[in-house]
């Protein structure tokens, strides 16, 4: 039987928590402190074509930040991106987020591209519509934002044009 010391158990706890990362547990789908432990990976709140027309500020995790920002090499699992939407072009009135996070390959259907999205609104509750999470992020990531040069791996890479619209 292994027995640990009270101090062993703190080193073992300090020594996970420095592995993880301080990743999010599922009860924290985001990091509350983001605006300084992610970067922002875009123009900071520019105007959206999609997302409701809404105001939008990009971070991205370690994981996701090079392969969003060159659109170049994977995203591994677990990588994120979060979207803060704002109804000013200052963003400073936040309507709510946009989570997408990279999933194990084979983890969801093939239309979904191992991808999963949500919504929360801005105390961080998350948002359950159906009708739109994931339907209208498939929609719109799988025509805009799939392949260069308009995204990468189905994310709306920054400094991407504008893909012609649907007949």
């Amino acid at each position: 039987m292994l027995r640990l010391t009270v101090p062993a158990m703190l080193s073992s706890l300090a020594l996970s928590t420095v592995l993880l990362g301080g990743c999010p547990s599922p009860s924290e789908p985001f990091p509350t402190d983001y605006e300084t432990r992610w970067r922002e990976a875009r123009t900071p709140c520019v105007l959206s074509h999609d997302h409701e027309l809404r105001y939008v500020r990009v971070f991205a995790d370690d994981a996701a930040f090079l392969p969003y920002t060159t659109g170049t090499g994977t995203f591994t699992p677990g990588a994120t991106l979060l979207k803060a939407e704002y109804d000013d072009p200052a963003c400073t009135e936040l309507l709510s987020y946009v989570l997408m996070v990279k999933l194990e390959p084979g983890t969801t259907p093939p239309e979904e591209h191992d991808w999963t999205w949500q919504r929360f609104d801005p105390d961080r509750t998350e948002i359950h519509d159906p009708r739109f999470i994931p339907q209208t992020c498939l929609d719109c990531h799988d025509y805009h934002c799939a392949a260069p040069p308009y995204g990468h791996d189905y994310t709306c890479t920054p400094g991407a044009p504008e893909p012609m619209p649907r007949p």
